[in-house]
C-alpha cells in the first residue's frame, strides 16, 4: 500500500484521537485501531488484529506509565492480574496454532464484541448517571487505594482476566472491555482507578501478544508506528485530562462508535 502524505496525517491524527478516548475509557484501543485498518485501509482482518496489538503495545505503555506516576495503579495485583491474561493469551496461541480460523468468521466475531461492549458502556454510563443524580455532591473520582482488599474476590476474577487475555490475543484488542468490568464491579477499585489498572493489564499483556505475532502473525510496522506516533501523545493527553472529562458523555459517544462500527463491518 502506498503512504501518501495525506494518509500519513490522518492515521496519525486518528491514532491520537483514539488514544486519547482509549486511555480515558481503561481499553486498549484495539475496538477502533482494528475497523480503521480493515474499513479505510482495507487490510485483511487478520493483519488488521496483528498490526493492532503493536500498536496497543506502544500506547498502553505511555498511559501506563502516567497512571504509574499518577499513583492511579497498584504494580503488585495489577501484576498478579495480568498473570492470568498472559495465560489467556498463550491459551489461545496454542489452540491456533492447531486450528485455522476464517477472516469472515474473524470479521463477524469482531464486529460481535464490538456490540457487546456498547451496550456495556451504554449500560455504565446509565448506572454512573443514577449515581449523580441520586448523590449529586458525591466525589466518584477519588482515586485513593489505601487497604483495598482485592483477596476476597479474586478467584471470581480470574476468568475473566483469562478470558481477557484470550479475546485480546485472537481479536487484537487491548482486553479493557472486560478487565476493568472485572476491576470495577467485580474486585470494587473505584472506576478511575479500574481504568488505570486495566491499562497496566493491557500494557504487560500486549508485549507477550506483540512477540508471538511478530514471530507468526502479520505486523505492518510502518501503519502500526504511524498510528502508534499518534496514539501515544493521544494517550498521555488523555491520561492527564481524564479525571476532568464528563464520564457520563463520554461513555454514551463511545458506545454509539463502538456499535456503528460494528454495523459497517457486519455489512
Amino acid at each position: 500500500m502506498e503512504l501518501f502524505w495525506y494518509i500519513i496525517l490522518l492515521l496519525i491524527l486518528l491514532g491520537f484521537l483514539v488514544g486519547t478516548i482509549s486511555s480515558i475509557a481503561g481499553v486498549g484501543g484495539g475496538v477502533f485501531f482494528v475497523p480503521i485498518m480493515t474499513i479505510i485501509l482495507l487490510f485483511p482482518i487478520n493483519e488488521a488484529i496483528d498490526t493492532s496489538t503493536f500498536i496497543i503495545l506502544i500506547s498502553s505503555g505511555v498511559a501506563f506509565f502516567v497512571y504509574l506516576k499518577d499513583k492511579r495503579i497498584e504494580l503488585k495485583p495489577t501484576l498478579i492480574f495480568t498473570v492470568f491474561s498472559i495465560l489467556g493469551s498463550l491459551v489461545c496461541t496454542i489452540i491456533f496454532l492447531f486450528i485455522s480460523i476464517d477472516n469472515y468468521l474473524l470479521k463477524i466475531l469482531f464486529a460481535t464484541t464490538l456490540v457487546f461492549a456498547g451496550l456495556n458502556m451504554i449500560k455504565k454510563a446509565l448506572k454512573t448517571r443514577k449515581i449523580l443524580r441520586e448523590h449529586p455532591n458525591e466525589h466518584i473520582n477519588d482515586f485513593s487505594l489505601k487497604d483495598h482488599d482485592y483477596k476476597a474476590n479474586l478467584l471470581k476474577s480470574i476468568p475473566l482476566f483469562f478470558l481477557a487475555g484470550f479475546v485480546a490475543n485472537l481479536l487484537g484488542i487491548g482486553g479493557g472491555v472486560i478487565n476493568t468490568p472485572a476491576l470495577n464491579v467485580v474486585l470494587g477499585y473505584p472506576i478511575h482507578n479500574s481504568t488505570a489498572m486495566s491499562t497496566g493489564i493491557i500494557f504487560f499483556t500486549a508485549i507477550f501478544n506483540t512477540i508471538i505475532k511478530s514471530i507468526y502473525g502479520h505486523i505492518d510496522y510502518v501503519v502500526g508506528l504511524l498510528i502508534a506516533i499518534g496514539a501515544v501523545f493521544g494517550a498521555a493527553f488523555g491520561a492527564k485530562i481524564s479525571n476532568r472529562i464528563p464520564k457520563v458523555q463520554l461513555q454514551f459517544l463511545v458506545a454509539i462508535i463502538l456499535i456503528v462500527l460494528a454495523i459497517r463491518m457486519y455489512f
